[in-house]
């Protein structure tokens, strides 16, 4: 398969590509223009890395079959598609921190439903988990657009490298912190830790809203639908969309692949 998707690639236009234009890594930067959006991609990574890799545990944990465990997963990725536009039409429309306190108060709601309501039952843990991929998996992407809000011409790409690596930091540390509260207080604590990390972003919305007022709804671009993996997409996105798509959403994925929408 690679060594056939050379040959469209060498019958395509061998000219050489312009090469992008540099941008500075500036960590410091990019929390001095939105430190909400910073805050918010730690702890989405805290949380979605932890469902992504210790929810089969969770799953397995209460028991539930191999099968079962394979459904539970798949329902929350596809949960986490189902609201990605009307979230982010809201949020082209309203103050995105109202909307990202709204849906990570979903997902809060979600994660004490699964640890405190939704016992063994499968049917209500398909329930809990397509609610909680629903409020949690689109975060990433009202932060990312937050942040878009308050970047300048040129800005773009800096900020969807810086926020990749804070929401790296958080993938790197949910695991591990997650799983011990398993290890202490058994499957149900998975969803009680992502509560308490989401209850954090819901004071840190508060604090920024107190702290800045709302970007007026002339500076806020349209929501862009873009894969998470590369700042590549970011150009993209400005060739096919024009410039002011970049202030829109940059959104992690839109399908089951990452998976944070």
């Amino acid at each position: 398969m690679i060594t056939l998707s050379l040959v469209p690639v060498s019958l395509a236009d061998r000219s050489n590509p312009k090469p992008p234009a540099e941008f500075k890594f500036d960590l410091k930067g990019i929390w001095t223009l939105s430190p909400l959006a910073c805050i918010g991609c730690v702890t989405i990574g805290a949380t979605n890395a932890a469902f992504r890799l210790i929810g089969p545990l969770y799953a397995e944990g209460i028991g539930l079959s191999i099968t079962d465990v394979a459904i539970f997963m798949s329902v929350g990725i596809v949960g986490g598609a189902v609201l990605q536009y009307p979230l982010g039409y809201l949020s082209d429309r309203y103050d995105r921190r109202a909307v990202l306190m709204v849906t990570t108060a979903g997902a809060v709601a979600a994660g004490l439903f699964l640890s405190l309501g939704a016992g063994t039952s499968p049917l209500l843990n398909y329930l809990g988990i397509f609610l909680f991929g629903a409020f949690a998996l689109p975060l990433y992407s009202l932060s990312a657009a937050h942040a878009n809000d308050h970047a300048k011409p040129g800005e773009h790409v800096m900020v969807a490298a810086g926020l990749m690596f804070f929401f790296s930091l958080g993938a790197s540390i949910g695991p591990y912190a997650s799983s011990a509260f398993v290890q202490a207080f058994g499957p149900d604590a998975l969803f009680t830790y992502t509560s308490v990390v989401h209850g954090a972003l819901i004071a840190a919305t508060i604090w920024r809203m107190r702290a800045r007022g709302p970007v007026p709804a002339d500076a806020r671009g349209p929501s862009s639908w873009l894969l998470r993996t590369s700042p590549v997409f970011t150009r993209m996105a400005r060739g096919s969309n024009g410039t002011n798509s970049e202030n829109g959403s940059t959104s992690g994925d839109t399908s089951a692949k990452d998976p944070h929408p």
